[in-house]
């Protein structure tokens, strides 16, 4: 990152050329040129500071994404709708997820331990333990 410019020595130098006595408006004029673009380049840093901030934080988010994004959003997972499910983005800003699966009134759903973060499934012999739900309109 480039330094921000010094005009300490703009100020030194007005100083020195005794514009002050000689024609105290333009002395007056140049001395609050310095003073306001060194404001500015100090409102245009903490800008940049805050949008910085700001990048930092949406890129350590978490995000469920429709496709792929994980070269651009390193923590985004790609949402997939599975065997029986659909999916209805109808709504902007808003998606809903739809359960078709199953036989009849009713779709397979295997057995977990009911842990939402990290489910383990629940086997028998060998084999994961399989529940019919009834589908619920």
């Amino acid at each position: 990152m480039s330094e921000k410019p010094d005009f300490s020595s703009l100020v030194t130098s007005l100083n020195q050329s005794n514009l002050q006595k000689t024609n105290y408006a333009a002395y007056q004029t140049i001395l609050f040129l310095i003073k306001n673009v060194l404001r500015f380049a100090n409102l245009t840093q903490a800008d940049i500071d805050q949008i910085n901030e700001d990048l930092s934080t949406i890129f350590a988010a978490t995000f469920l994404t429709v496709n792929d994004e994980t070269d651009d959003f390193v923590n985004s997972r790609q949402l997939l709708a599975g065997t029986g499910i659909t999916f209805d983005d109808t709504i902007a800003g808003e998606r809903t997820i739809n359960s078709s699966g199953g036989t009849g009134n009713y779709y397979d759903s295997p057995l977990s331990d009911g842990d939402l973060i990290q489910a383990e499934l629940i086997f028998g012999n060998g084999d994961p333990i399989i529940c019919q739900v009834p589908n619920v309109p």
